[in-house]
């Protein structure tokens, strides 16, 4: 069997966004999101007990700059005031972990942080080779230009990521939302989201990952 997560990273940034990704799971083919427990809207994400096949995890925040470098105490205490953060949120623990802006593999410090929880307490974390990630779904450049593009963001380029995907489990992460006003004030990534909304929730799609021999699931699918 062939599996597909769709995760809507960033709830809780803005409630346009909050708005966004739970039309992308009523509507269209989004199965999970993960939490910024410290942005403006993230006490919204206890009313998604109501989605019950919305898988939620952790999308863990680590502030930083070239002047700043957290040590693994610093990293690891950060990690848990968060995840605390979710728990009195959720009532739970997160169903999986993913980070926001960092990749574990360039940052020993928060890879060994991640590694050591999922140990301990059997979450899926990605980019840990419990699903192959596939990252092309995104509307911009990573060539190191960060250059917008919005046909990376279209149904076919949805359609063309799904040839990135292996045989087993596998996660594309997307960022749908409304472009609220706090999301102009705060993030250049803002009408792009519509876009992807409107992608995530085309008719189309649900057909075309059936027929690609796909079956959509949540991280509760996972069990390390």
């Amino acid at each position: 069997m062939k599996y597909l997560i769709v995760n809507a990273d960033d709830f809780g940034y803005s409630q346009g966004i909050n708005k966004g990704i739970i039309e992308a799971h009523t509507k269209g083919v989004v199965t999970s999101t993960s939490l910024m427990v410290d942005a403006i809207a993230a006490d919204e994400a206890s009313g998604l007990s109501k989605y019950p096949n919305l898988s939620v995890g952790l999308h863990f925040v680590l502030e930083s700059s070239p002047n700043i470098k957290l040590s693994r105490p610093e990293i690891q205490a950060e990690f848990d005031r968060q995840l605390n953060k979710f728990k009195e949120t959720m009532g739970r623990q997160p169903s999986h972990i993913d980070t926001h802006k960092i990749s574990p593999p360039e940052n020993k410090d928060v890879e060994q942080v991640l590694r050591a929880y999922c140990g301990q307490v059997k979450v899926p974390i990605r980019g840990f080779g419990f699903a192959k990630l596939i990252e092309s779904f995104f509307g911009l450049n990573i060539d190191g230009t960060g250059t917008p593009d919005r046909q990376k963001i279209s149904p076919d380029a949805f359609k063309k990521a799904l040839d990135e995907a292996t045989d087993q489990y596998n996660e594309m992460f997307c960022h749908p939302g409304y472009s609220d006003e706090y999301l102009r004030a705060h993030s250049s990534y803002n009408e792009f989201r519509e876009i992807e909304l409107k992608t995530v929730t085309d008719p189309s799609l649900k057909q075309y990952i059936k027929d690609r021999g796909f079956t959509l699931c949540n991280w509760s699918k996972i069990k390390p």
